[in-house]
Order: C-alpha cells, then sequence, then structure tokens
C-alpha cells in the first residue's frame, strides 16, 4: 500500500521547451518536503501538477494509493497557499476562511468550530471579524493557511508563500510553518528558490535544475555531502577552482592546483584527469585555528567585507590561487585587516571533488 506522494517518470513540456524533465521522488506521509532550485527549474510546474492545475504528459503521480494524474484539482485531498494570499477583500477573517468548509456543506456551529480551530491554530482566534485590510502582512498568511488548513488537506501545498514578507517577519514565519507541520500532521510539500527556508523548515529537500532532480535528501545531507557540483555551488557559498587529478582511491582524491597538492573527498568522478573542487567559505580557517587543518598555507588578504554576524575574507594563497573565506563576527575580537599575510587552511574532507562543469 501506498503512502505519502510519489512521482513516477513524471515529465511535463510547454511548447517544445521541457519544464520537468521524467522527476522520481516519494514524499513521506507527514512530511515537510521542499522543492529548491532557481527561477525556471521545474520546482512551480512539480508542484502545479501535483495540485491538478497541470496535467503530465507523462508518467504517474500517487497521492497515498490513488493515482492522482487526471483527476480534478478540486477532488484531490491538497490545497494550495499561493504568494500573495488570494484573499477576499470584502470578506471579514471569519468569511474567509468558512467559505471551503461552506462550499463542501459545513452550517451553523459545526461551521463556526472548524473556523475557530482552524483560527487558533495559526494565532488568530480574535481576530474573525477584521477584514484583510486591516491586518498585517504576516497576518494575512496566517489567514491563508488558515483557509487552507481547515479543509484538513492529506497534502497541503505552498508555493513560495512568505516571499512577499520582510526579511524578520519570513525568518519567524518559517519556524511557525513548521510547527504548524508537525501539529496537523499533514505533508507540506514546499515550493521556495530560497535556500535558508528549505534548509530551517524542511525534513528532506529535492534540489531541481533545469528539470531535472539533481538530489534528495536531508538539509545536512545535501549541504554537507552534495552529489553534484551544482547542489555543492547552489547551496551556501563556495568556492570552485579547477584541480589536476593526480588520483582516487574510493571516496579520496588527490589532487593539484598550482602546485599546492592536497587530499579532497569525492563527489563525483572526473574521467578526464580534470575536476573541480568545491570548498564552501566558512570551511577555511584563518590565523591560529589553520594550525589544525588538514590542508594548509599563507595568503594575503585582499578584501574585507563586514556583513554583521560574519566577515568574508578574499585571499590569495602564496601559489596564487584566489579563494574567499567566512568567519562569524565576534564583536569584542578585532578581525584581520586588508594586507595582511596569514596562514589559512582546511580539512580534507570539506574539498568536495566533481567533473569540471
Amino acid at each position: 500500500m501506498r503512502q505519502g506522494v510519489e512521482f513516477v517518470g513524471v515529465s511535463k513540456v510547454f511548447g517544445g521547451h521541457v519544464a520537468v524533465n521524467g522527476i522520481n521522488f516519494h514524499i513521506p506521509e507527514g512530511s515537510f518536503f521542499s522543492l529548491l532550485g532557481p527561477s525556471g527549474c521545474g520546482k512551480s510546474t512539480t508542484l502545479r501538477m501535483l495540485a491538478g492545475f497541470e496535467d503530465p504528459d507523462q508518467g504517474e503521480i500517487w497521492i497515498g494509493d490513488q493515482r492522482a494524474d487526471g483527476v480534478p484539482a478540486y477532488r484531490r485531498p491538497t490545497n494550495m497557499v499561493f504568494q500573495r494570499w488570494a484573499l477576499f477583500p470584502h470578506m471579514t477573517v471569519h468569511e474567509n476562511v468558512a467559505f471551503g468548509p461552506s462550499v463542501r456543506g459545513a452550517r451553523g456551529g459545526e461551521l463556526n468550530r472548524q473556523v475557530a480551530e482552524a483560527l487558533e491554530l495559526v494565532g488568530l482566534g480574535a481576530y474573525g471579524a477584521r477584514k484583510p485590510r486591516q491586518l498585517s502582512g504576516g497576518q494575512m498568511q496566517r489567514v491563508a493557511l488558515a483557509r487552507a488548513l481547515v479543509n484538513k488537506p492529506k497534502v497541503l501545498l505552498l508555493d513560495e508563500p512568505l516571499g512577499a514578507l520582510d526579511l524578520k517577519l519570513r525568518m519567524q514565519m518559517q519556524i511557525e510553518l513548521k510547527r504548524l507541520q508537525e501539529s496537523v500532521g499533514a505533508t507540506f510539500v514546499y515550493v521556495t528558490h530560497d535556500q535558508s527556508e528549505a534548509l530551517t523548515m524542511s525534513d528532506n529537500i529535492a534540489i531541481m535544475s533545469e528539470g531535472s532532480i539533481h538530489q534528495i535528501g536531508s538539509p545536512h545531507e545535501v549541504y554537507d555531502a552534495p552529489k553534484t557540483r551544482f547542489v555543492a555551488t547552489f547551496l551556501g557559498n563556495a568556492n570552485a577552482l579547477p584541480v589536476d587529478v593526480e588520483s582516487v582511491a574510493g571516496d579520496t582524491a588527490t589532487v593539484s592546483l598550482k602546485g599546492l597538492r592536497f587530499a579532497a573527498s569525492v563527489g563525483a568522478t572526473p574521467t578526464n584527469g580534470k575536476g573541480d573542487i568545491v570548498l564552501r567559505y566558512e570551511a577555511i580557517r584563518i590565523g591560529a585555528a589553520a594550525a589544525a587543518m588538514d590542508v594548509r598555507t599563507k595568503a594575503r588578504i585582499r578584501e574585507v567585507v563586514f556583513s554583521g554576524s560574519a566577515i568574508d575574507y578574499v585571499l590569495e594563497t602564496e601559489q596564487g590561487i584566489e579563494l574567499t573565506a567566512q568567519q562569524p563576527h565576534i564583536a569584542d575580537e578585532k578581525p584581520h585587516e586588508r594586507g595582511a599575510l596569514v596562514d589559512i587552511g582546511w580539512q580534507a574532507r570539506a574539498a568536495r571533488l566533481f567533473p569540471q562543469k
């Protein structure tokens, strides 16, 4: 018996453009699953096919043990929350949330009970009499969530619902969304191009590019052990450096770059002796901390970029390698100065090898 959501060989073509290319994945029931990727990668099309707003050209879509492709959107156990909320401006909050259950036949005390429960769930129990124009952006987003959740969907679909909110409110809503998902126990499928949103909320993430899925895994898995160069460079900030590959033994490679010879972990093995290593900014240690690293050299600090919680250092090593390193900003510690010659280093496993782009 099938559980959760499953895509089997699903493709979608628009006017000769392949938007989704034969994707296969399974979403466990009751989990928070994100589709993450750049604009135009196929994530929203995938969500719309799950919702029933688009039909796949090939493949099967299953929700539980029921095949969903070909079933009209209104007959699927799904609800969608959009970026722009789409609240009825002439209705109160209560009336907005009541719309779906009333269409399904709920009346009187039962309807009021369902609406009250949904509003309490999103922390708006006292706001039922207000109109949307009397609410903040975050409150309107909560009403949109309540309007979807009141229908008790098996699968809640969220298409970049936090994109219109400011940064601080967006971060608060990320925590609230995860709390909501755990509270109601429904399967949440979330579309975003914002990696911090996906990493913060998700049980599992599917990373998409050009209609294909590059990797599916937990936030830690996709961030710490990327399987493709695209995943490694899309998530976080990273240096991508061309290297000569001297040898590969299991999951470890020996590479060289401008005379610097070092070990790296293998994400995918190059076949022609040329590869790229991807090294995240935060993996590089500067100063005394470099002494404990597997790979060590000296570098000149060319630029210092302060961003509040972190400091980026643009470096040039004594071999002529250009790197960027990121260190946390600690208020009572003086940052390194531009022009300083410093020790730098990183652990071998932090440098990940892929075929060259």
